[in-house]
């Protein structure tokens, strides 16, 4: 398996922090606004969002994109952009999270959208900021929203499950469709890897004796395996078990999912900075 520099460790850490932050407020928003879930889980995911972004504002102010990491380029003229508009997404956040808790439904729906569009920006930023050895600056800001979607709409879909635990009487479709979100998310991605791997790089981040070729590294196939295709499985198994009402069983199996999906990105940002490929 390729060696990684250390460098990048917090790169990867910024990129999954913030994805999971702005992709969970986009989840928890557009079900709130329709009306889906509880006034708790609002609450909830709220005071989880808040955190995420507060750890990844921490990571973007203690790095340095001084150019590159250990070989691997970066467009340092998009390192301001971004802490600008994570900065930005961090306040909506907070404010967000103020509301559900004096529980002002409508501001808190604003704001959370609001949040949503300037975190969507912050994420196209953060990936023009890794995107130079990519094929393509427009394959990576998709990847990096990808991820975000797959995310975000995992860690809220898990968190809603966990509602129904506490009560019988709360409707099926919720739990569905939030899964069907995850579903669609992650069948997106799957595509975006497939071209990712396909498309070469525009230069190789790392020198031939530290680099090992993309399809030879086993760090890909666990990424394509447990980061993709195992979440995919997952994540249809706990859509059929909602609709049968299976509850306990659909939420185990999205915590399940998550975790794959955490490891899938760990190792899917590993391999950008060690080959180039957006996968």
């Amino acid at each position: 398996m390729a060696d990684v520099s250390a460098a990048s460790l917090p790169y990867t850490l910024l990129l999954l922090l913030a994805e999971m932050a702005v992709g969970s407020l986009a989840m928890v928003t557009v079900f709130d606004h329709r009306g889906q879930v509880t006034s708790g889980y609002v609450k909830a995911g709220a005071l989880t969002i808040v955190p995420l972004a507060v750890f990844a504002f921490w990571t973007y102010l203690v790095i340095s994109p001084s150019g590159g990491v250990d070989g691997y380029r970066l467009d340092e003229a998009w390192y301001t952009p971004f802490g600008i508009l994570f900065a930005l997404f961090l306040l909506a956040a907070v404010a967000h999270a103020v509301l559900s808790l004096l529980g002002r439904q409508r501001e808190e729906i604003l704001v959370g959208a609001v949040g949503s569009a300037v975190g969507g920006l912050s994420m196209v930023a953060l990936a023009l900021l890794v995107a130079p050895p990519a094929w393509s600056p427009v394959l990576m800001v998709l990847s990096v929203l990808a991820s975000t979607a797959v995310l975000g709409g995992s860690l809220m879909a898990m968190t809603w499950g966990h509602w129904y635990l506490t009560s019988g009487r709360l409707p099926k479709e919720p739990m569905e469709e939030m899964s069907l979100v995850v579903l669609i998310a992650l069948l997106a991605q799957g595509a975006l890897v497939l071209a990712g791997t396909v498309a070469p790089p525009s230069e190789v981040p790392l020198t031939d004796d530290l680099g090992v070729d993309l399809v030879a590294n086993p760090a890909f196939w666990l990424r394509v395996g447990v980061g993709l295709l195992f979440p995919i499985a997952v994540t249809w198994l706990a859509f059929k078990a909602a609709q049968i009402r299976g509850m306990m069983s659909a939420t185990g199996l999205l915590y399940i999912g998550l975790g794959a999906v955490l490891a899938g990105e760990v190792l899917a940002r590993g391999l950008l900075f060690t080959t180039g490929h957006a996968v």
